[in-house]
């Protein structure tokens, strides 16, 4: 098996440039790597306005975004596709109505079609869809649906509540045809239930999977769309179908039992039957898999000669995602060698090349053309995507946000008939808690222009002035004292930790790791000086009616100790791994950052928490949240770090997960002046502890992650392992946790009941609560006058009275103390 080269750049292709600007360019690209954004984006300017610009306008824009241009096809959906003809595009989303599906005009970017139902066929000017009648059961059924699914914590219950709506809603889903913009018309199918079609390349008959009521298996059914006869072309004993079109063919197999495939020739009638799962198809040839035993055999099939085959490959490896090139002469699937997947490529004779090298997982190939594929690296809820020249070995990043802190995490990818434009669903805002996520057209034939580039680097240039100053401003004050705890943080102690939990194996609930892992974390909290608690509890599972502790070490506060900021990490683990990465390397920053604070209280209270029962479902951390509403505690802030010691490179990059913007810029500012990691961030918080925070507390939630989030690829396996954790990574970690501590314990808190009241034209009085911490010098108010421009004023009181605002505008409030330190967040009033 020979290995494609992997280049990381587009080649150069003018020649030999000025040797100041290759050096220049190299600087940039060496800041970029250490994180020095500031100077890299402004030496990518320099280049890009200089003489040998356009030489490396590629590896400028690749470096900092995207090369190819991309547009919001729609803000939310997903199940996209394109038409036949490449000239309309297909998507579904959800609404309180039920599934909405959607055709899109390419050219106009205007909708042109919409329906509710899904399942929709677009070929030419004619469309076929499935519509639910949206009558009084399906109305009721939605309403049950939508209020069961607000307690819903499982996926049981999640299945409780879906399936008998689903019943409902396929009950009264119909079949319609629409050609151009005349009425829809339901189809005749004589009481077949269908559950799959395909439209035939010539836009006249309809191929569908369907039942009838006295019958127990399916049949494959012909429905002419012209004549609107409906004829069966074939009987078959499947239980759950699958039916594909390519060229003159039609095939359908079992997707349950993945037995065999029929190949049914349009042209003569003939069946033709071979064994295995059908992967994928083109118009001369159909691949399948074969599984036998421990192993698997991918296997390329004529559609003229069924007898005519090619085996590609057969392993006992982890082999997924087979595809076939468009001539249906060349392989792509993705094969775990060791630990992750990696992309593959076969000739009909089993001439295997390794395409991608990651340690990341690489998945879904799909070929663009005979040359070319595109792939997705990392976890299954944070992939991106690349694409992959099979010719000269050149990988291209092709998707983002084109921002330096923030990525987008793509979801699905959609090739067009002729290879050049792919549709990709993602949350392209970094924000992964609202459902919307968005379908973005990137078209490979259309490169940025250098003004997109400049303004991307010019705005990016701006938001990185922003953090630094804004971080050196904010810890101006306590910047001295900062640095002398931060100086004590061990990596040594790290590793001990870490080493020490190690060795108790899992520490799921149920096994004896976990009892292990909190006694040695209360123990360690002991030596600290600390005076800690187990937390113990009987967990609400059927399947463990044991119990279990979350172990609590407090720094009590010298001025305010009734403001409690929380700090956590999860210390057990999936029930079959170890957990080095998720979560001992967030528990060993937990603990490091609780020594070095330790005989050093700061005005506000700190509880360090080492919670239990993440992985049996949050339960540690709602578990604290109950006992601390019950006991009235007044938590204020909250930090919470999970999986912090991954490092895909030799890079130290971890991601901020916050719900608080105010909470994120403290951290990117405590990361960049105290340590060496460099941080991004994500809008993200959903199935980790900080969930129950944001649950009890609201938006008050920051911590650090993996980079990109999720992206180790041991992670909940058992070879999660100690040797893959980065030591120095976990001890800047628990440096920028202490220090990000310091500045919120030390900081008035969020101001509470702001409010605003008319006073009569375009005068209102801005009203708040007094501030909880003690030594408040004055308020700080921001607000936009009428011509948007923005103010700010300083009150002593909690009462301002302000003129000539801008309409639907906010008005932000913070408080300063004596020390000059201002608080964390703005407290916000909407001005109607």
């Amino acid at each position: 098996m020979k290995v494609l080269p992997v280049l990381f750049s587009l080649t150069l292709t003018c020649g030999i440039y000025a040797q100041e600007t290759r050096e220049t360019f190299d600087a940039a690209v060496d800041n970029w790597s250490e994180g020095d954004y500031l100077d890299a984006l402004t030496s990518f300017k320099t280049i890009l306005n200089g003489t040998d610009g356009e030489a490396y306008f590629e590896r400028i824009a690749l470096q900092t975004g995207e090369l190819f241009e991309v547009k919001e096809v729609a803000p939310d959906g997903k199940n996209m596709k394109f038409s036949k003809d490449g000239k309309y595009i297909i998507f579904s989303k959800s609404t309180d109505e039920g599934t909405i599906s959607k055709v899109i005009d390419l050219a106009s970017n205007q909708e042109v079609f919409s329906v509710h139902g899904e399942n929709l066929e677009l070929a030419g000017d004619v469309r076929v869809f499935e519509k639910t009648d949206m009558n009084e059961a399906v109305q009721q059924a939605e309403q049950v649906r939508a209020e069961g699914m607000k307690t819903v914590t499982s996926w049981a219950e999640y299945y409780e509540v879906m399936d008998p709506y689903n019943e409902v809603i396929n009950a009264n889903t119909y079949m319609y045809t629409q050609k151009g913009n005349k009425k829809p018309r339901k189809l005749n199918l004589q009481g077949v239930i269908a559950t799959q079609f395909v439209l035939s390349k010539d836009d006249r008959s309809l191929y569908l999977v369907g039942t009838k009521p006295e019958r127990a298996h399916s049949s494959i059914y012909r429905y002419d769309l012209f004549s609107n006869q409906l004829s069966e072309v074939h009987s078959t004993n499947i239980e759950k179908p699958s039916l594909a079109l390519g060229g003159d063919y039609l095939f359908f197999g079992n997707a349950e039992k993945k037995s065999s495939v029929g190949i049914y020739n349009l042209n003569t009638g003939q069946i033709a039957e071979v064994e295995g799962s059908l992967q994928d198809y083109s118009d001369t040839h159909i691949l399948v898999e074969i599984e036998k035993e421990a192993e698997k055999a991918l296997r390329v099939i004529e559609n003229s000669d069924p007898g005519n085959t090619y085996e590609i490959i057969r392993t006992a490896k982890r082999l997924e995602d087979a595809v076939l090139s468009p001539s249906g002469t060349k392989v792509a699937f993705s094969m775990m060698e060791q630990s992750d997947y990696d992309v593959y490529v076969s000739d009909l004779e089993g001439n295997i090349t390794q395409v991608s090298q990651e340690i990341q997982h690489d998945r879904f190939p799909q070929f663009l053309d005979e040359d070319r594929l595109i792939a997705a690296k990392g976890e299954g809820r944070h992939r991106r995507s690349y694409m992959y020249d099979l010719t000269t070995g050149v990988v291209t990043k092709l998707f983002h946000n084109n921002t330096v802190r923030t990525f987008a995490p793509e979801y699905q990818w959609e090739i067009d008939p002729s290879g050049c434009k792919i549709l990709i669903v993602s949350e392209r805002d970094g924000n992964t808690i609202s459902p919307e996520r968005g379908i973005y057209l990137l078209d490979l034939n259309q490169k940025i222009s250098k003004d997109s580039l400049l303004g991307r680097i010019d705005s990016n240039i701006q938001s990185e002035e922003y953090l630094k100053e804004n971080g050196q401003r904010l810890y101006a004050n306590i910047k001295a004292e900062v640095e002398n705890i931060v100086a004590n943080a061990s990596e040594h102690r790290i590793y001990k930790y870490e080493s020490e939990l190690f060795k108790f194996g899992s520490k799921y609930i149920s096994k004896p790791g976990n009892d292990l892992a909190s006694q040695y974390i209360y123990d360690q909290f002991i030596s600290f000086g600390y005076n800690p608690e187990l937390q113990w509890f009987t967990p609400n599972m059927e399947t463990y009616n044991g119990k279990t502790a979350n172990v609590i070490a407090t720094l009590k506060g010298t001025r305010n100790p009734e403001l409690v900021y929380v700090v956590s990490s999860h210390y057990d683990s999936v029930e079959d791994g170890p957990g080095a990465d998720d979560n001992t390397s967030g528990t060993a920053a937990l603990l490091e950052a609780a020594r070095i604070m330790a005989k050093n209280p700061m005005p506000c209270t700190i509880m360090f928490l080492a919670f239990t029962g993440e992985e049996a479902g949050l339960l540690g951390s709602r578990e604290f949240v109950r006992q601390a509403i019950e006991n009235k505690v007044k938590i204020v802030g909250a930090l919470n770090n999970d999986m912090v010691g991954w490092a895909n490179n030799s890079r130290l990059d971890n991601t901020i997960r916050y719900s608080n913007e105010g909470i994120r810029d403290i951290q990117h500012a405590a990361a960049s002046i105290f340590t060496d990691m460099i941080t991004y961030d994500a809008f993200y918080y959903k199935n980790t502890d900080a969930h129950a925070y944001y649950e009890a507390y609201g938006d008050i939630v920051g911590g650090i992650g993996s980079y990109p989030v999720l992206g180790n690829p041991y992670y909940h396996q058992w070879n999660d392992n100690l040797e893959t954790v980065n030591h120095q990574l976990v001890t800047e970690v628990a440096k920028t946790t202490a220090a990000t501590l310091m500045l919120l314990a030390s900081s008035p808190s969020r101001l509470t009941g702001a409010q605003v009241e008319s006073q009569g034209k375009d005068t209102y009085a801005i009203r708040w609560d007094t501030s909880p911490e003690l030594s408040i010098s004055h308020y700080l108010v921001r607000y936009q006058i009428a011509d948007g421009q923005w103010q700010t004023t300083e009150s002593k009181d909690t009462t301002i009275i302000l003129d000539g605002l801008k309409d639907d505008s906010t008005v932000c409030i913070k408080a300063v103390n004596e020390m000059g330190l201002e608080g964390w967040d703005w407290a916000k009033v909407a001005v109607d």
